[in-house]
């Protein structure tokens, strides 16, 4: 999706008909305990000698990345373009749509659409594969409209888009509801795929709450296909994000909030950094012992969420010391105290891509969306979950659910 998606959130909804239909895609370790397994030897022999450098652990993880754009785990987001950033694959529309996608991934779909259908689910492709020259005409139009900094939220640069593998699929229902949208998630198709896309080879690949590290908006209709097996081993990771599933997560806090709550801790012996807290997590890098490393302050099972050499993953607590754990932050308002506050003082922040319509409801035409992070202005009472609201010169309704 990040890929510029064919048509990114609730964009579509800002859009006329005629240049929504515009938009849419045109068819044609194995290790038993966490200490590396030479930390086990008999001090003062071979523990030094044998102990996997921090550099040579991050070459490891490095390989696993796929970069051939032809490869069905190809690996590709603003940090890692395709090579060459024209890269065309051959496609095959998929069944009954003009939504093309690789063979392989056509495929499963339609196995996906199958298994949904036998559970009175019913799945609508939105959109697939785009061209190199279709991803940079969209990308170009979000940054007229938006500016370029919240279109690159929204729409891959070209030469970075998932959808342009021809592996990534933007789902939908037969009904159009919450197309494109946040509230997608709660759907019958949002929360079917979502549930059991891996089975078919496919993941949600913009979670919410992630954009920090995707890079991207929430997108719950846009999956990726990685074949079966990739796609199990990821769900089972418990990596929230691919980034993360491969090391190469940024870290989501900025540096005064690091130095505010810093919290660290000291390795005992040669340790494994893996995905997610567990020994049956893919190992990221080894740390070496006798390092510090740094805490994020979350815990769970007996694991430490840690930071080390610009990587972020789980190390077990028994083989750390001197462990001090980063100052609490300060609690956060309720979001029932915070909407209180910004209904209140008349005014209200979008908690996503919001769209304004004549009345309270989604029966209801649409005026126009409200891009996330923009202030309201809340002109009168709370109606069945909806409050007047003025933006832009426009008045109508919006849902109070993504309003704080």
């Amino acid at each position: 999706m990040k890929q510029t998606r064919a048509f990114k959130a609730p964009l579509a909804a800002a859009v006329s008909a005629t240049l929504m239909a515009t938009l849419l895609p045109l068819s044609p370790a194995t290790a038993a305990t966490e200490v590396t397994a030479r930390t086990e030897v008999a001090a003062g022999t071979e523990v030094n000698a044998q102990a996997v450098t921090v550099d040579s652990a991050v070459q490891i993880a490095t390989k696993k990345i796929q970069r051939d754009p032809s490869k069905t785990d190809v690996f590709v987001n603003k940090s890692y373009p395709l090579s060459p950033k024209k890269y065309a694959p051959k496609t095959v529309a998929v069944k009954g749509t003009n939504v093309r996608l690789q063979p392989s991934a056509a495929s499963a779909y339609s196995k996906m659409v199958k298994a949904a259908a036998k559970d009175g689910v019913k799945i609508r492709a939105v959109s697939g594969y785009r061209s190199y020259a279709r991803q940079a005409e969209l990308y170009n139009y979000y940054s007229r409209i938006y500016g370029q900094s919240y279109a690159s939220r929204i729409s891959a640069v070209p030469g970075t888009s998932e959808h342009q593998t021809g592996l990534a699929i933007d789902v939908g229902n037969n009904n159009s509801q919450c197309g494109l949208q946040a509230c997608f998630a709660n759907t019958p198709v949002g929360k079917w795929v979502a549930k059991n896309g891996h089975k078919y080879g496919f993941i949600l690949r913009y979670p919410k709450g992630q954009e920090s590290v995707t890079g991207y908006s929430y997108e719950p209709w846009h999956f990726r296909y990685l074949g079966t097996t990739l796609a199990k081993s990821y769900k089972n990771s418990g990596a929230k994000t691919l980034e993360a599933y491969y090391g190469v997560a940024k870290s989501k806090s900025n540096n005064n909030s690091d130095k505010k709550s810093k919290g660290t801790a000291k390795t005992t012996a040669n340790l494994n950094m893996r995905t997610g807290a567990g020994t049956n997590n893919r190992i990221v890098l080894t740390i070496p012992r006798g390092k510090s490393v740094q805490l994020t302050g979350s815990k769970k099972s007996g694991w430490y969420e840690v930071r080390y050499s610009s990587k972020t993953g789980w190390v077990s607590g028994t083989y750390l010391s001197n462990i001090s754990m980063p100052s609490t932050p300060k609690k956060k308002e309720s979001s029932k105290d915070s909407k209180s506050k910004s209904t209140n003082s008349k005014t209200a922040t979008t908690t996503a891509n919001l769209n304004m319509r004549t009345g309270a409801g989604t029966g209801n035409r649409i005026i126009l969306t409200i891009p996330q992070g923009k202030k309201v202005s809340i002109t009168g009472a709370k109606k069945s979950g909806w409050y007047p609201v003025k933006y832009s010169g426009k008045s109508g309704w919006a849902s109070a659910k993504y309003l704080r």
